[in-house]
């Protein structure tokens, strides 16, 4: 009887366990995870497959909204910091239409992803400010959050297609064409290679459909994951899936575990490389004073002084934040509890690295006064710019514990990397380049370097009337062959200033 009895027992709990793993979704939810795919292919065509442009603009700023509506649904307040990120994603995803600078619109492809993952995150979360532990909470809305129901979307689509019988017939007819589709596109396209004569009869009664229907199999096919990971990171945040990962307990938690070292191994350690910059700040005195004068040290050629000194700074930018990285996060007193020395070892290793920085950053003006503007000493600068204000950060954090770092330092990347994308980078280069050969003060004009930037510069060059026009006698057939590529404002421009000069 005890036996029978624990058996009953076993399977009532397990009867129980199994009711408990049948998740019911809402009707939002499985709106939502169909949605999620054309969402996916709308990436892969207007983000990643076409060049970007306007709808490109339109696709992070309808998907933004997709997420808002879904998360007012939900309930979900928003604060003031919630409304200013939003704010951001609206004001970044312009900048697919009016810049042709293809690298910044790769960059800004990146920021406006995770940006996203995070407004998400932190929503659901009820951030109501940036905290401190921010980079680890980034982590946990990029990397975490979207793979704990990373297959959701499927459970979604397969308990609402399970729930009649139309639905399952539906699900069969889907499948059906799923597999009947790509495999009908590859025999039309070996027939149209095989023979001239079913190419022809094929393309008279279809035209281009098989080449296009093939690209949009692919791209959608390609969509797939993303879908995956978009519905997984508004169901994961939404419905607090393992909310208790990576919490701000945990982390602090980490962080002083792996704080194993002495302080005084830690100065011991930091010591000499403290003193090595000392001597060679001294030694090079001369050297590092010629920056700030503009006067060129001897046996040194322009290009080979500010190369030199590019090298200089990526070499001592990674040292010391490995530095400070090392003292800070392994020291055992460290962190609330600092002690002065730690602070005084912080403070120097910053202020060698602005040093450096700002020696750099003269050079390369020194460097731009004499051979103009290039989109590399231009990304350089601005890299340099970023380093010297997180050093200077850094710095201030050591006075005030309560100083929050993470937060100033996100403000301060958000802001410049926003001059970045909305400065028009490669039309500055044109317009300072032209003026400074106009006024002499550049011995010659490398019109096809200015050529071989975006059509951000060729603005300014058409503009200015620099003979090109041997240079761009293919562009005005490109773009009327494709449009695409006359989808932002600079583009467009010098669409309609070619024409001009063609009348």
């Amino acid at each position: 009887m005890e036996e029978n009895q624990k058996a009953l027992d076993c399977g009532i709990i397990q009867g129980i366990s199994n009711t408990k793993e049948k998740v019911s979704f809402s009707r939002l939810e499985c709106i939502y995870a169909y949605l999620m795919f054309a969402i996916g292919f709308c990436f892969m065509r207007f983000v990643l497959w076409n060049v970007t442009g306007i709808f490109t603009t339109i696709f992070f700023i309808g998907t933004a909204f997709v997420c808002l509506y879904y998360l007012k649904k939900n309930n979900y307040k928003f604060y003031n910091i919630h409304k200013i990120i939003f704010g951001l994603i609206m004001i970044f995803s312009l900048v697919f239409s009016i810049t042709a600078n293809s690298f910044i619109k790769s960059l800004d492809i990146v920021f406006l992803l995770m940006l996203g993952s995070y407004w998400v995150y932190a929503v659901c979360k009820e951030n109501k400010d940036i905290e401190r532990f921010f980079f680890f909470d980034m982590l946990k809305a990029v990397m975490v959050m979207p793979f704990l129901s990373f297959g959701k979307t499927l459970q979604v689509i397969v308990s609402s297609t399970s729930r009649s019988k139309a639905g399952n017939t539906i699900k069969l007819v889907l499948l059906g064409l799923v597999v009947t589709i790509p495999l009908t596109m590859v025999v039309a396209l070996l027939l149209i290679s095989a023979d001239s004569g079913v190419e022809a009869v094929l393309n008279a009664v279809f035209g281009n459909v098989f080449q296009y229907s093939f690209i949009t199999i692919v791209q959608f096919t390609m969509g797939i994951p993303v879908a995956l990971y978009l519905f997984g990171m508004l169901y994961s945040n939404v419905n607090k899936v393992k909310a208790n990962v990576l919490t701000e307990e945990q982390t602090a938690h980490k962080l002083e575990s792996i704080k194993i070292f002495p302080n005084l191994v830690m100065y011991s350690a930091v010591t000499p490389v403290c003193i090595l910059y000392i001597l060679f700040f001294i030694l090079q005195i001369r050297y590092f004073i010629s920056a700030f004068t503009g006067i060129l040290p001897e046996a040194y050629s322009y290009a080979e002084y500010a190369r030199r000194g590019f090298f200089e700074l990526c070499f001592t930018a990674v040292i010391n934040l490995m530095i400070l990285i090392f003292i800070n996060f392994l020291s055992k007193q460290s962190g609330e509890n600092k002690p002065v020395l730690l602070k005084v070892y912080n403070v120097l290793i910053s202020v060698f690295t602005i040093l450096l920085l700002t020696t750099a950053l003269s050079k390369m003006i020194l460097y731009i006064s004499n051979y103009g503007l290039t989109q590399l000493r231009v990304y350089t600068s601005w890299f340099m710019l970023l380093l010297a204000i997180v050093n200077v950060l850094i710095i201030m954090k050591q006075f005030r514990a309560n100083f929050n770092f993470a937060k100033y330092a996100v403000l301060v990347f958000v802001f410049l990397f926003g001059v970045l994308c909305f400065s028009n980078v490669d039309g500055n280069i044109a317009r300072y380049n032209i003026k400074m050969y106009q006024a002499g003060y550049l011995k010659e004009l490398d019109v096809d370097a200015l050529c071989n930037l975006s059509d951000d510069a060729l603005v300014y060059v058409l503009k200015e009337k620099i003979d090109i026009n041997d240079r761009l006698d293919w562009l005005i057939d490109f773009y009327h062959n494709n449009p695409g590529y006359t989808y932002n404002l600079s583009s467009f421009r010098v669409k309609l200033l070619l024409e001009k000069n063609q009348e």
